[in-house]
């Protein structure tokens, strides 16, 4: 995150702890994502939060991503350019992920592409358009592949929802954007029953397709809409700023509700046994209103509520900042200990499972994006300055102050 992703006319103080609370959302995300991944190989797969952990990285980046197209929609700010957008999610995402393939690849065989085909389509991240190529040890990276369809559909579908709200009144052009955005839920429904009857499943990937996650960074450009809806005086969100407002509200309310989908109506845990679409679609929802609760109390909520200083503080902030990192490195990881090492059955294999796999995913996070992120950011950000500066109409704006916010520029997923 930069101070893009918070409200510009905010006080220096506001938009810093925004995005420290919603660096450390991610942050809470990428350790869901290993939790997960290590209970199923336990007696305890139970533990974690079902889907929470990409689901949530999708409400994220349906926020942040969606929020310039917001801003232009409701005259707040300019059309957000496709290009320069373009240019930073391929720059975001695939050094690191580039790097980090090819050195489990060479210590790793079974994770090896099979041929020159396999090998673009892994580069690419195009793999989940194949039916079952499901590769070793990088099956995390699926959420990769439905985040790159979410950027090449964005501009088109936030410019035409933007280019038609911005033809009448910020009010009525709020609303006009929340009936297209609810227009996702029945398409994700829609595209899940349609994997199922149609006997899709069975190829894995299928399943993964934007339209079945849709409605998740619908979810995310919603709350982006309507936080910029409220700076356009379009809509004011009273109940919702009240929630957020409680000290308390948003986490019980997260917590039963992650209840619910743990329980026996999302299906039985794991990866290794099938569910139906009704437990799917339980499933599924309630890890994205875990996600949406957690996100509008991070950006509607005071910096004094318990949750945005848990999400702030020091240790989550790390992990946010290298969350990419451990996304990437973690799977490989339990898949090679699994192989290598003997752990014991209960609750001691669990712990030790899940020390050993983040007292490795965690410092080779932080090496990624000390050595690979930051350097391909830095340099992304002064190739653009060079081509902003060239041009009149951009050089001319005003630049914000920035007094080396904290910082934090993983994607979602």
């Amino acid at each position: 995150m930069t101070w893009e992703d918070a409200p510009r006319d905010a006080p220096p103080a506001d938009r810093t702890a925004q995005i420290a609370s919603l660096t450390g959302l991610r942050g809470v995300s990428a350790l869901m994502v290993v939790l997960i991944h290590v209970s199923v190989l336990t007696r305890y797969p139970w533990v974690g939060i079902p889907d929470y952990g990409p689901v949530s990285l999708f409400v994220l980046s349906g926020f942040l991503l969606s929020r310039p197209w917001a801003r232009w929609a409701l005259r707040l700010g300019e059309r957000p350019s496709v290009r320069t957008f373009a240019f930073r999610r391929i720059v975001r995402i695939f050094p690191a992920y580039l790097v980090v393939l090819v050195a489990v690849c060479a210590v790793y065989p079974p994770a090896r592409p099979d041929g020159p085909g396999q090998w673009l389509r892994a580069a690419t991240l195009t793999w989940i358009y194949r039916a079952g190529d499901f590769r070793a040890a990088f099956q995390q990276t699926w959420s990769l592949g439905t985040e790159l369809s979410w950027y090449v559909a964005l501009p088109v579908l936030g410019g035409l929802g933007a280019l038609a709200a911005r033809r009448t009144d910020p009010r009525r052009g709020y609303w006009l954007l929340v009936a297209l955005l609810s227009t996702s839920l029945p398409v994700s429904v829609a595209w899940r029953w349609y994997v199922d009857t149609a006997d899709l499943g069975r190829f894995f990937t299928y399943s993964y397709w934007l339209p079945g996650y849709l409605v998740c960074f619908a979810v995310g450009a919603l709350v982006a809409l309507t936080v910029e809806g409220r700076r356009a005086g379009a809509v004011t969100p009273v109940r919702l700023t009240r929630l957020a407002a409680d000290p308390w509200a948003v986490v019980v309310l997260a917590l039963a509700v992650a209840l619910l989908g743990t329980s026996a109506l999302g299906g039985a845990n794991g990866f290794s046994t099938p569910i139906t679409l009704d437990e799917h679609l339980v499933r599924a929802g309630c890890a994205t209103g875990v996600a949406a609760l957690l996100l509008l109390g991070a950006v509607l909520g005071p910096r004094t509520t318990p949750l945005n200083r848990a999400l702030a503080s020091r240790w989550l902030q790390a992990v946010g900042r290298w969350s990419y990192g451990v996304f990437l490195w973690h799977l490989p990881l339990i898949t090679v200990l699994d192989r290598d090492v003997s752990f014991q059955q209960g609750p001691a294999g669990l712990a030790w499972r899940l020390v050993l796999t983040l007292a490795l995913a965690v410092p080779l996070g932080a090496a990624t994006y000390a050595w690979v992120e930051r350097p391909t950011l830095d340099w992304s950000r002064r190739f653009l300055d060079r081509g902003s500066t060239s041009t009149p109409s951009t050089a001319s704006q005003p630049s914000s102050p920035n007094p080396a916010p904290v910082r934090s520029d993983a994607p979602a997923e």
